[in-house]
Protein backbone atom coordinates (compact mmCIF):
# COMPACT_ATOMS: atom_id res chain seq x y z
CA UNK A 1 0.00 0.00 0.00
CA UNK A 2 1.43 3.68 -0.93
CA UNK A 3 2.46 6.12 1.52
CA UNK A 4 0.19 8.63 2.20
CA UNK A 5 1.64 12.10 3.78
CA UNK A 6 -0.92 14.90 5.36
CA UNK A 7 0.17 19.16 5.10
CA UNK A 8 -0.63 19.07 8.89
CA UNK A 9 3.09 16.23 9.72
CA UNK A 10 4.91 18.09 6.99
CA UNK A 11 4.36 21.63 8.34
CA UNK A 12 4.81 20.02 11.98
CA UNK A 13 8.28 18.25 10.97
CA UNK A 14 9.63 21.60 9.83
CA UNK A 15 8.54 23.58 12.35
CA UNK A 16 10.45 21.13 15.15
CA UNK A 17 13.39 21.05 12.93
CA UNK A 18 13.79 24.72 13.00
CA UNK A 19 12.00 25.77 16.33
CA UNK A 20 9.92 28.64 14.18
CA UNK A 21 6.33 28.55 13.50
CA UNK A 22 5.87 31.42 11.13
CA UNK A 23 5.39 30.28 7.87
CA UNK A 24 4.70 33.99 6.58
CA UNK A 25 2.11 34.80 3.63
CA UNK A 26 -0.13 31.36 3.69
CA UNK A 27 -0.71 31.89 -0.08
CA UNK A 28 1.46 28.95 -0.72
CA UNK A 29 -0.87 26.26 1.12
CA UNK A 30 -3.34 26.35 -2.26
CA UNK A 31 -0.33 24.91 -3.90
CA UNK A 32 1.00 22.67 -1.06
CA UNK A 33 -2.49 21.25 -0.56
CA UNK A 34 -2.85 20.50 -4.04
CA UNK A 35 0.44 18.88 -4.15
CA UNK A 36 0.02 16.75 -1.63
CA UNK A 37 -3.35 15.58 -2.79
CA UNK A 38 -2.02 14.92 -6.19
CA UNK A 39 0.96 12.44 -4.54
CA UNK A 40 -1.34 10.68 -2.29
CA UNK A 41 -3.41 9.74 -5.20
CA UNK A 42 -0.93 9.18 -7.88
CA UNK A 43 2.23 8.77 -6.70
CA UNK A 44 2.33 5.55 -5.15
CA UNK A 45 5.08 6.72 -2.66
CA UNK A 46 7.36 3.80 -1.35
CA UNK A 47 8.51 5.94 2.03
CA UNK A 48 7.17 8.73 4.19
CA UNK A 49 10.73 9.81 4.64
CA UNK A 50 11.86 9.19 1.17
CA UNK A 51 13.64 12.14 -0.87
CA UNK A 52 10.67 13.76 -2.25
CA UNK A 53 8.78 13.74 1.23
CA UNK A 54 11.97 15.40 2.78
CA UNK A 55 12.29 18.22 0.02
CA UNK A 56 8.69 19.18 0.84
CA UNK A 57 9.88 19.77 4.61
CA UNK A 58 13.03 21.60 3.12
CA UNK A 59 10.96 24.06 1.52
CA UNK A 60 8.69 24.55 4.48
CA UNK A 61 12.14 25.09 6.61
CA UNK A 62 13.18 27.10 4.34
CA UNK A 63 9.70 29.25 4.15
CA UNK A 64 9.93 29.43 7.86
CA UNK A 65 13.85 30.98 7.90
CA UNK A 66 12.95 33.48 5.10
CA UNK A 67 10.19 34.69 7.04
CA UNK A 68 12.09 35.44 10.26
CA UNK A 69 15.25 36.30 8.44
CA UNK A 70 13.47 39.16 6.68
CA UNK A 71 12.07 40.53 10.28
CA UNK A 72 15.63 40.18 11.68
CA UNK A 73 16.64 42.05 8.62
CA UNK A 74 14.02 44.20 6.30
CA UNK A 75 16.16 46.40 4.66
CA UNK A 76 17.17 43.20 2.55
CA UNK A 77 14.03 43.68 0.66
CA UNK A 78 15.23 47.12 -0.70
CA UNK A 79 18.05 45.06 -2.58
CA UNK A 80 17.81 46.20 -6.74
CA UNK A 81 17.51 43.08 -8.57
CA UNK A 82 17.58 43.68 -12.41
CA UNK A 83 17.26 40.42 -14.31
CA UNK A 84 19.28 41.18 -17.89
CA UNK A 85 17.57 37.56 -19.40
CA UNK A 86 16.26 34.31 -18.89
CA UNK A 87 17.36 31.57 -20.92
CA UNK A 88 13.68 29.43 -21.53
CA UNK A 89 13.85 26.72 -23.43
CA UNK A 90 13.11 22.95 -23.06
CA UNK A 91 15.48 21.05 -21.08
CA UNK A 92 18.06 19.17 -22.82
CA UNK A 93 18.72 22.41 -25.65
CA UNK A 94 22.38 23.71 -24.76
CA UNK A 95 20.36 25.61 -21.89
CA UNK A 96 23.06 24.65 -19.20
CA UNK A 97 25.99 25.26 -20.93
CA UNK A 98 24.80 28.83 -22.19
CA UNK A 99 23.58 29.72 -19.04
CA UNK A 100 27.19 28.79 -17.63
CA UNK A 101 28.86 31.23 -20.49
CA UNK A 102 26.63 33.63 -19.89
CA UNK A 103 26.96 33.81 -16.32
CA UNK A 104 30.99 33.84 -16.72
CA UNK A 105 30.41 37.20 -17.63
CA UNK A 106 31.94 39.91 -15.46
CA UNK A 107 29.05 41.77 -16.05
CA UNK A 108 26.38 39.10 -15.12
CA UNK A 109 25.86 36.92 -12.35
CA UNK A 110 23.09 33.87 -11.34
CA UNK A 111 22.63 31.83 -8.73
CA UNK A 112 24.96 28.76 -7.70
CA UNK A 113 23.80 25.30 -6.66
CA UNK A 114 24.87 25.46 -3.41
CA UNK A 115 23.14 28.48 -2.63
CA UNK A 116 19.98 27.71 -4.25
CA UNK A 117 19.93 24.76 -2.02
CA UNK A 118 20.92 26.05 1.22
CA UNK A 119 20.13 30.14 0.34
CA UNK A 120 20.25 30.98 4.04
CA UNK A 121 23.15 30.95 6.27
CA UNK A 122 23.45 27.92 8.98
CA UNK A 123 23.65 28.07 12.51
CA UNK A 124 26.50 29.69 13.30
CA UNK A 125 27.69 30.58 10.18
CA UNK A 126 30.61 33.13 10.31
CA UNK A 127 29.35 36.48 7.81
CA UNK A 128 30.44 36.47 4.35
CA UNK A 129 32.10 32.89 5.05
CA UNK A 130 29.58 30.63 3.33
CA UNK A 131 32.05 27.94 2.93
CA UNK A 132 29.73 25.55 5.52
CA UNK A 133 26.97 25.80 3.20
CA UNK A 134 29.44 25.01 0.12
CA UNK A 135 31.16 21.83 2.02
CA UNK A 136 27.76 20.53 2.79
CA UNK A 137 26.17 20.95 -0.98
CA UNK A 138 29.08 19.21 -2.05
CA UNK A 139 28.51 16.14 0.16
CA UNK A 140 24.48 16.65 -1.36
CA UNK A 141 26.04 16.34 -4.76
CA UNK A 142 27.60 13.35 -4.05
CA UNK A 143 25.01 11.77 -2.08
CA UNK A 144 22.55 12.13 -4.95
CA UNK A 145 25.54 10.68 -7.82
CA UNK A 146 25.66 7.84 -5.22
CA UNK A 147 21.51 7.58 -5.13
CA UNK A 148 21.16 8.07 -8.87
CA UNK A 149 23.90 7.33 -10.51
CA UNK A 150 23.07 7.31 -13.55
CA UNK A 151 22.56 11.32 -13.52
CA UNK A 152 25.96 12.20 -13.95
CA UNK A 153 25.89 11.41 -17.59
CA UNK A 154 22.24 13.17 -17.66
CA UNK A 155 23.48 16.55 -16.01
CA UNK A 156 26.55 17.94 -15.47
CA UNK A 157 25.82 18.65 -11.62
CA UNK A 158 28.20 20.65 -9.71
CA UNK A 159 27.65 22.14 -6.39
CA UNK A 160 29.45 25.36 -7.23
CA UNK A 161 28.83 25.98 -10.82
CA UNK A 162 25.83 27.98 -11.38
CA UNK A 163 22.21 26.42 -11.43
CA UNK A 164 18.45 26.53 -12.34
CA UNK A 165 16.47 28.72 -10.09
CA UNK A 166 13.86 26.08 -9.82
CA UNK A 167 15.06 25.22 -6.61
CA UNK A 168 13.94 28.19 -5.13
CA UNK A 169 10.71 27.51 -6.68
CA UNK A 170 9.87 24.70 -5.60
CA UNK A 171 9.40 26.35 -1.89
CA UNK A 172 6.54 28.03 -3.79
CA UNK A 173 5.20 24.11 -4.71
CA UNK A 174 4.45 25.82 -8.20
CA UNK A 175 7.41 23.88 -9.83
CA UNK A 176 8.49 21.42 -12.95
CA UNK A 177 10.57 19.68 -9.94
CA UNK A 178 7.88 18.16 -8.18
CA UNK A 179 6.23 15.87 -11.59
CA UNK A 180 10.03 15.25 -12.56
CA UNK A 181 10.69 13.25 -9.76
CA UNK A 182 7.37 12.25 -8.62
CA UNK A 183 4.88 9.81 -10.94
CA UNK A 184 1.94 13.26 -10.27
CA UNK A 185 0.80 13.66 -14.13
CA UNK A 186 -2.23 15.79 -12.79
CA UNK A 187 -0.15 17.91 -10.61
CA UNK A 188 1.88 18.56 -13.68
CA UNK A 189 -1.02 19.96 -16.02
CA UNK A 190 -2.55 21.44 -12.98
CA UNK A 191 0.88 23.49 -12.10
CA UNK A 192 1.18 24.75 -15.40
CA UNK A 193 -2.54 26.19 -15.58
CA UNK A 194 -2.02 28.20 -12.23
CA UNK A 195 -1.20 32.01 -11.93
CA UNK A 196 2.63 31.98 -10.95
CA UNK A 197 2.89 35.71 -9.88
CA UNK A 198 3.25 35.37 -6.50
CA UNK A 199 5.60 32.54 -6.93
CA UNK A 200 7.93 35.03 -9.23
CA UNK A 201 7.56 37.44 -6.96
CA UNK A 202 8.99 35.38 -4.19
CA UNK A 203 11.74 34.27 -6.26
CA UNK A 204 12.72 37.86 -6.39
CA UNK A 205 13.13 37.96 -2.77
CA UNK A 206 14.85 34.98 -2.59
CA UNK A 207 17.34 37.04 -5.11
CA UNK A 208 17.45 39.67 -3.07
CA UNK A 209 18.98 37.30 -0.27
CA UNK A 210 21.37 35.87 -2.25
CA UNK A 211 22.55 39.39 -3.14
CA UNK A 212 22.57 40.99 0.07
CA UNK A 213 24.89 38.05 1.35
CA UNK A 214 27.29 38.53 -1.46
CA UNK A 215 27.46 42.62 -2.04
CA UNK A 216 29.53 41.55 -5.47
CA UNK A 217 26.69 41.10 -7.04
CA UNK A 218 25.28 44.52 -6.52
CA UNK A 219 25.86 46.63 -10.32
CA UNK A 220 25.89 43.51 -11.89
CA UNK A 221 22.68 42.39 -13.53
CA UNK A 222 20.73 38.48 -13.21
CA UNK A 223 20.70 35.89 -15.67
CA UNK A 224 18.15 32.81 -15.19
CA UNK A 225 17.44 29.75 -16.56
CA UNK A 226 15.06 26.46 -16.16
CA UNK A 227 12.87 24.94 -18.60
CA UNK A 228 9.92 25.06 -15.81
CA UNK A 229 9.52 28.94 -17.18
CA UNK A 230 8.05 27.42 -20.59
CA UNK A 231 6.38 24.44 -18.66
CA UNK A 232 3.83 26.44 -16.21
CA UNK A 233 5.19 30.11 -14.78
CA UNK A 234 5.93 32.43 -18.07
CA UNK A 235 3.27 34.31 -17.47
CA UNK A 236 4.41 34.89 -14.07
CA UNK A 237 7.94 35.69 -15.32
CA UNK A 238 7.09 37.96 -17.91
CA UNK A 239 4.84 40.05 -15.32
CA UNK A 240 7.20 40.04 -12.23
CA UNK A 241 10.67 40.64 -14.54
CA UNK A 242 9.24 42.56 -17.63
CA UNK A 243 12.76 43.99 -18.00
CA UNK A 244 14.33 40.58 -19.16
CA UNK A 245 14.92 39.71 -22.79
CA UNK A 246 13.83 35.49 -23.06
CA UNK A 247 16.12 33.74 -24.35
CA UNK A 248 14.86 30.49 -26.35
CA UNK A 249 16.75 27.35 -26.88
CA UNK A 250 16.12 24.93 -29.51
CA UNK A 251 16.87 21.38 -30.11
CA UNK A 252 15.11 18.53 -32.63
CA UNK A 253 12.12 17.37 -30.06
CA UNK A 254 14.02 13.75 -31.05
CA UNK A 255 16.99 14.56 -28.99
CA UNK A 256 15.23 16.23 -26.23
CA UNK A 257 12.16 14.21 -25.42
CA UNK A 258 13.54 10.65 -24.69
CA UNK A 259 16.35 12.41 -22.74
CA UNK A 260 13.94 14.27 -20.64
CA UNK A 261 12.38 10.87 -20.34
CA UNK A 262 15.47 9.58 -18.92
CA UNK A 263 16.11 11.87 -16.48
CA UNK A 264 13.11 11.68 -15.07
CA UNK A 265 13.37 7.90 -14.58
CA UNK A 266 16.56 8.43 -12.70
CA UNK A 267 14.77 9.87 -9.84
CA UNK A 268 11.40 8.89 -9.78
CA UNK A 269 11.71 4.85 -10.13
CA UNK A 270 13.08 3.84 -6.62
CA UNK A 271 10.62 6.42 -4.98
CA UNK A 272 7.30 5.39 -6.85
CA UNK A 273 5.32 1.95 -7.12
CA UNK A 274 3.00 3.76 -9.73
CA UNK A 275 6.31 5.11 -12.37
CA UNK A 276 5.80 2.84 -15.68
CA UNK A 277 8.76 3.94 -18.02
CA UNK A 278 6.24 3.06 -21.11
CA UNK A 279 3.92 5.66 -20.07
CA UNK A 280 6.57 8.62 -19.75
CA UNK A 281 6.62 9.83 -23.05
CA UNK A 282 3.08 10.91 -23.78
CA UNK A 283 3.24 12.36 -20.49
CA UNK A 284 6.17 14.70 -21.47
CA UNK A 285 5.44 14.80 -24.99
CA UNK A 286 1.45 16.89 -24.07
CA UNK A 287 3.54 19.07 -21.41
CA UNK A 288 6.49 19.87 -23.84
CA UNK A 289 3.96 20.73 -26.57
CA UNK A 290 1.48 22.57 -24.10
CA UNK A 291 4.49 24.79 -22.78
CA UNK A 292 5.46 25.65 -26.27
CA UNK A 293 2.34 26.43 -27.92
CA UNK A 294 1.81 28.72 -24.50
CA UNK A 295 4.91 30.27 -25.42
CA UNK A 296 4.16 31.11 -29.04
CA UNK A 297 0.70 32.41 -27.81
CA UNK A 298 2.52 34.72 -25.31
CA UNK A 299 5.20 35.18 -27.80
CA UNK A 300 2.99 36.91 -30.30
CA UNK A 301 1.86 39.77 -28.14
CA UNK A 302 5.60 40.46 -27.04
CA UNK A 303 7.12 43.62 -28.62
CA UNK A 304 10.01 43.14 -31.34
CA UNK A 305 13.31 41.88 -29.42
CA UNK A 306 12.14 40.77 -26.31
CA UNK A 307 12.69 37.36 -27.53
CA UNK A 308 15.96 35.80 -29.14
CA UNK A 309 16.50 31.89 -30.07
CA UNK A 310 19.33 30.44 -30.21
CA UNK A 311 19.76 26.55 -31.60
CA UNK A 312 21.50 23.93 -30.02
CA UNK A 313 23.80 23.28 -32.65
CA UNK A 314 25.19 26.95 -32.47
CA UNK A 315 25.47 26.39 -28.67
CA UNK A 316 27.91 23.78 -29.44
CA UNK A 317 29.74 24.35 -32.63
CA UNK A 318 30.57 28.28 -31.87
CA UNK A 319 30.00 28.84 -27.97
CA UNK A 320 31.14 32.03 -27.85
CA UNK A 321 29.06 34.02 -30.77
CA UNK A 322 25.98 32.33 -29.06
CA UNK A 323 27.13 34.06 -25.45
CA UNK A 324 27.76 37.14 -27.49
CA UNK A 325 24.44 37.18 -29.29
CA UNK A 326 22.14 36.67 -26.02
CA UNK A 327 24.33 39.55 -24.15
CA UNK A 328 23.60 41.87 -26.80
CA UNK A 329 19.33 40.88 -27.30
CA UNK A 330 19.87 41.64 -23.33
CA UNK A 331 21.42 45.05 -23.73
CA UNK A 332 24.67 44.27 -23.12
CA UNK A 333 28.05 45.22 -24.51
CA UNK A 334 30.42 42.22 -25.77
CA UNK A 335 34.02 43.04 -24.59
CA UNK A 336 37.46 41.74 -24.08
CA UNK A 337 36.24 40.52 -20.55
CA UNK A 338 33.39 38.52 -21.49
CA UNK A 339 35.20 37.14 -24.50
CA UNK A 340 37.70 35.70 -21.99
CA UNK A 341 35.91 33.96 -18.91
CA UNK A 342 33.04 32.78 -21.82
CA UNK A 343 36.61 31.20 -23.12
CA UNK A 344 37.17 30.01 -20.02
CA UNK A 345 33.98 28.68 -19.41
CA UNK A 346 34.33 26.88 -22.27
CA UNK A 347 37.49 24.87 -21.18
CA UNK A 348 35.82 23.86 -17.97
CA UNK A 349 33.00 22.43 -19.68
CA UNK A 350 34.08 20.03 -21.85
CA UNK A 351 31.28 17.51 -22.66
CA UNK A 352 33.81 14.71 -23.08
CA UNK A 353 34.81 14.81 -19.16
CA UNK A 354 31.27 13.44 -18.21
CA UNK A 355 29.78 10.03 -19.19
CA UNK A 356 28.12 9.19 -21.94
CA UNK A 357 24.41 9.88 -21.43
CA UNK A 358 22.71 6.42 -22.65
CA UNK A 359 18.68 5.80 -23.50
CA UNK A 360 16.02 4.41 -25.68
CA UNK A 361 13.47 6.55 -27.31
CA UNK A 362 10.98 3.27 -27.11
CA UNK A 363 12.01 2.42 -23.80
CA UNK A 364 9.54 5.47 -22.95
CA UNK A 365 7.05 4.16 -25.84
CA UNK A 366 8.17 7.06 -28.06
CA UNK A 367 8.83 6.31 -32.00
CA UNK A 368 10.98 8.97 -34.19
CA UNK A 369 7.86 9.31 -36.15
CA UNK A 370 5.74 9.92 -33.22
CA UNK A 371 7.95 12.78 -31.91
CA UNK A 372 7.71 14.03 -35.26
CA UNK A 373 4.16 14.25 -35.98
CA UNK A 374 3.70 15.47 -32.98
CA UNK A 375 5.93 18.31 -32.94
CA UNK A 376 5.19 19.33 -35.98
CA UNK A 377 3.75 22.53 -35.09
CA UNK A 378 6.99 23.84 -33.52
CA UNK A 379 9.52 22.30 -36.33
CA UNK A 380 7.27 24.51 -38.91
CA UNK A 381 7.48 27.87 -36.15
CA UNK A 382 11.22 27.41 -35.80
CA UNK A 383 11.80 26.92 -39.68
CA UNK A 384 9.90 30.05 -40.05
Amino acid sequence: MAVQITTDRLMDVAKRRTGLHDFGDDWFMDPLEALVGFINREAGLQQADGGPVERIIAALTDRLKLTQLLKDQPAILDEDIQVAGVIVGLPRTGSTMLHRLLASSPQLTSPYWWETTFPLPLDGEAPGDPTPRQELAKQVVQDLLTAWPDFESIDPIDAMEVAEEIILLDKTFLSTTWDSMMHIPGYGFWQAEQDHKRAYRELRVWLQVLQSQSPWRRGRKWVLKTPHHLLGGLGGLITVFPEATLVMTHRDPAEVLPSYCSMCASMTINASTTYRRETQGAYWTKRFVDGLKHFEAIRAGLPAGKVIDIDYRRTVQDPLGAGKAAMQAMGLAFGPGDEAAMQACVAANAREKRPRHKYSAETFGLTPQGIAADFAFYEQSVAS
